[in-house]
Parts: C-alpha cells; structure tokens; sequence
C-alpha cells in the first residue's frame, strides 16, 4: 500500500479512532511493544527501498519517538548511515526499549545537517496544540540545522498537526508520510503539511464498528458494473438531465458530456426552450426537448433510466421548489439532485409555500438544524426521495443553505452523515477531500483532487458521471463513490499532465476523465474480449 490511489479501503480515524485501534490489536498481541515493532519494521523496509543510505532521525520522548528508534536501529543494521537528535530521554517504557535495543551497537551521533533524509518522530497521533519544551528545540532544529535540500518523512504525523482537527501548531511540511494501518482525518485536511501518503500495513485489527473508509483505485474498479458483450446504447444506460434555464445551457451540456464519458449509452437534454438550440450544437449525441416557465410535465419519465436534476436552474423561490418535487413525485427512479434543485429547498425568497409534508416526516423535519423553512423543505424533499436510489451533490454552499454546519474543515465528515440520515438517502458533499455518505450511516471518502477543480462546471461534469452511473444500475452510494474518485483524479492527471493547475480548462478535464477509466485495475472486467479478427483466423479448406 501506499498513496490512497493504490489502496482498497482503508480506515479513515481521529486520534482517539487510532487509539482505540491500537488497543485492539494490541490485546491480540503478546504485548505492545511487538506493534512498535511492526511500525519500525514496515517504515525502515519502505526507507530501504530508496536510495539514500543516510538518514537523520528526529526522536521525542514517547510512542512516536519510540517507533523512531527502532526505525533507526533496523537502518543501521541494513548498513545505513543513521544519526539521531535526541529531544529528551524517553519517557514511555516501549519508547525506553527501544532506544536500548537501538543502541546495542553504540550511541549514536547528532544529525550533521547534510543528511538527505530526515525522519520526523518527534510527536504523533496523539499530540495536539504547539509544541513545548525540548520538542519545541528539535522542531526549530529540524527546520534550521538541515539547509542543503534533503527530503522530510513524518512518521505517522508531521509534528504540530492535529491528527483530527488538521489544525497547523507550527508543523514542518513533509514530503512523505508514513502512517500505520489507517489514515487520519487531519492528513486529509492538510495535504499540503502531510506530502505524499503511504500507508503501511502493521496488521491492525479492525475497528469493529463503522468508520470513514478511504477509497482507491482497486475499490473502485470492484463497484464497476461489469458490461456484456453484446451490450447495446439501450442496455449501457439512459439518462435525461433537467435544466439549462436560460444562460444556463452550458452547465446541461457539461453534465451530458460527463454522462457520455461515463458509458452512458443514451443522453437526453430536458431545457428551458432558450436553451434548446446551444444544447443540439454542442453535444449531438444527445437528444433535446424543452420545457417551459419551470413547467418540468413534459419530462418523459418512462423513457430514462435515472434523471439528473439541477445543473442550470438557478433560483430559491418556492416555484423552483415545487417544480423540482412535482418532477420527483412523477419519476419513482434513480435521480442526482446537484445545483438549483438543491438550493431552492433553502428557505424560499418569495416566502411560498412548499408541497404538503407528510407526517412520517415531521421527524426529519425537527432532526436537521436550519431554520423552520430550511427543515420544512428537507422534510418535504425527504418526502419526494423515499424508495429510490438518490443522490445528492452539494457544494460546501449549497450544503449550508439546506442547514448544514461546516465551521471547522472536519466537520465534513460528520456532517455528511447527518444530511444522508435525516434525507434517507446519499450525499457526495464536494470538496478535497470528499465525503460520500450513506442512508445506513456509512461513509467513503475520496481523496482524490486538487485545485484545478475549484472552477465553475466541474460540479455539472461530476452529476452527469454519476448520473450514467445510477442508469447502469449501480447504487447512489457506489455511484457517488466511482464518479468522485474519477473525477479527483482527472484533475490530478489533466495538472501533472499541464505542468500545474493554471490552465487546467474544462476542456483539459473533460479529456483527462476519458483518461483515467483505463488506467483503473481489473478494467478488463469492464471490457470484455473482442471477437478475433476474421482476418487472422486460420484458412478453412473447402471440403
């Protein structure tokens, strides 16, 4: 394993949710010591593959330091050139051990500032505010003594950042990250201090409950539906996407093109009539029929098979609104709700009324936070959604308009979860990284993206990928999983393959996408084997 491109599912913790994962394997274990050990062992083994031979090692007091200690013993055993700044006596009793185990062989010298590799082990997991006292030295030892260029490795956190908030106490960035079985939400939060992710497996035993669950590529190929061979545009899904009010229409056609790139096999453009012309020149594998005065009847339901809802329409008054539920409470499918059909259930501007509530609902309604039009509206929306594969795909805008707290960046984690829950259905909020919340309360995160995302239209891209997905019959969850890994990625791509972010259009994205299918594992499962050409085959004597 290493960065969260490669991985399966990994677990997605706080600094408490790493203890307590640490205590469970652990009470498996003759004693503590042995998972340190394991620790040391996977980070000096991933060390040895580099080049560098010399390495200089930052070590604090307790569990982290301990961990740096058998790093740095295993690497001088394997005919490394180590030396170690020691930020204080150990004070834990597996940290004590291993400095002596460590140091069976001699003491070691003090870091010269020429080493190429430092190793950050000074403070982990469980740490949090600035560091103090003889940590805070060797933090300010780290930083300053090592000026040539040299590459910095924190072992399982950079010191100074909190493992579950993210917050930055005066952390150095790394370059690398080596962390122990699970990922940490404040990783996540601050890519830029945490560097490239590797997560190296100790045989941690599972959590043996539900937590956040990083996906990668392997993961995501496995979701995949797999295509048969006589497959047809009928059978490889049919989409139709509501929206494109007038000015608008290039948020329809960014989702159509997303939706296409996704296997759809059939595309459907349901417009305002402004809308209508801009939409046949741009994606003509699309169909196109127009609606009129946020008038959605003339959507055919019976023909698609999942609707995409939003991209384009813009407004939060109490027409959009109802249109948006009058359209739901016709089509019983498989539906993404993104954009306009996500903000007009923010309290109405007009001040109009709703569609009639149920009073199953009344509880959703009073559970979610908002004022009472916010809660009435997600009650009335919960309402239109019950019994079907949804999804919803808010932005960190669109998902504070429908009453969602997000005052710190790990609050997305959580707060996810209490929108999927008190809607009964999915929700993808968008952002790096990505939470995709279940109905059950399970969660995925993606920690795909970058930057390059931050521009208008990338949202549209995203719903109209998820869209085909929903149609070729995948659940909103994994389909909301799919479209957002791919989707990060192709920004990562469409950078790396630019030189950086600035300039990376929508143009530029929109290829990379068709890029990264390819490059997922087992994708032959997806592609099944041509016929051989006739051509090649063997001639038959005529008999």
């Amino acid at each position: 394993m290493s960065s969260p491109h490669a991985l399966h599912s990994i677990p997605l913790v706080t600094s408490a949710g790493a203890r307590e994962l640490d205590a469970r394997t652990i009470a498996s274990l003759p004693d503590s010591y042995t998972l340190m050990l394991r620790a040391g062992d996977a980070a000096a083994q991933w060390l040895h593959a580099r080049t560098e031979r010399s390495v200089a090692v930052y070590a604090g007091p307790g569990n982290n330091g301990g961990d740096g200690w058998v790093i740095a013993g295993l690497l001088r055993q394997m005919g490394w050139s180590v030396r170690v700044h020691d930020a204080g006596p150990p004070r834990a009793a597996d940290a004590i051990r291993a400095r002596a185990d460590a140091e069976r062989d001699g003491p070691f010298a003090t870091p010269t500032g020429t080493e190429p590799i430092v190793l950050d082990a000074l403070l982990g997991t469980g740490a949090s505010g600035p560091a103090r006292g003889a940590i805070a030295s060797a933090l300010a030892a780290l930083r300053h003594v090592h000026a040539s260029p040299y590459t910095l490795i924190a072992i399982d956190m950079p010191t100074a950042l909190d493992a579950t908030t993210g917050d930055d106490a005066g952390a150095v960035a790394a370059s690398h990250t080596l962390t122990f079985g699970s990922l940490k939400q404040g990783q996540l939060l601050r890519r830029d201090l945490t560097g490239e992710l590797h997560v190296l497996d100790i045989g941690l035993v599972d959590a043996g409950r539900e937590v956040p669950r990083v996906v990668g590529a392997h993961h995501v190929a496995t979701l995949l539906p797999a295509q048969p061979h006589d497959a047809y545009k009928g059978t490889r899904g049919r989409v139709a996407i509501v929206g494109g009010g007038a000015g608008m229409a290039g948020a329809v056609i960014l989702a159509a093109r997303g939706a296409h790139g996704a296997g759809a096999g059939m595309v459907r453009a349901d417009v305002a009539q402004a809308s209508a012309l801009a939409l046949q020149i741009a994606v003509p594998f699309a169909t196109v029929r127009s609606w009129d005065a946020l008038d959605f009847s003339a959507v055919d339901t019976r023909w698609p098979g999942a609707l995409v809802i939003g991209p384009g329409l813009d407004g939060t008054d109490s027409a959009l609104r109802n249109a948006v539920l009058s359209l739901l409470h016709s089509w019983r499918g498989p539906v993404v709700l993104d954009a306009g059909a996500l903000s007009c259930f923010a309290a109405p501007r007009d001040g109009g009324a709703a569609h009639r509530i149920a009073e199953e609902d009344i509880v959703a309604r009073d559970a979610w936070a908002g004022g009472d039009d916010v809660a009435t509206g997600i009650a009335a929306l919960r309402h239109a959604l019950r019994g079907r594969e949804a999804l919803l795909t808010p932005h960190a805008g669109e998902f504070a308009a429908l009453g969602g707290q997000l005052d710190q960046p790990a609050a997305r984690f959580s707060a996810a979860c209490a929108l999927a829950e008190a809607l009964g259905v999915a929700v993808l909020l968008k952002g790096v990284p990505t939470v995709i919340a279940a109905p059950d309360g399970a969660s995925r995160v993606t920690a795909t993206g970058n930057v390059a995302l931050a521009m208008g239209g990338t949202g549209d891209l995203l719903a109209g990928m998820a869209g085909a997905l929903l149609a070729q019959g995948m659940s909103a969850t994994d389909a909301g999983v799919v479209a957002a890994w791919v989707h990060g990625r192709a920004a990562e791509r469409a950078t790396e393959r630019h030189g950086g972010w600035r300039g990376v259009t929508m143009e530029r994205l929109i290829d990379a996408v068709a890029d990264v299918w390819p490059t997922l594992p087992l994708n032959q499962r997806d592609c099944p084997t041509a016929a051989p050409s006739l051509l090649d085959l063997p001639a038959v004597p005529a008999r």
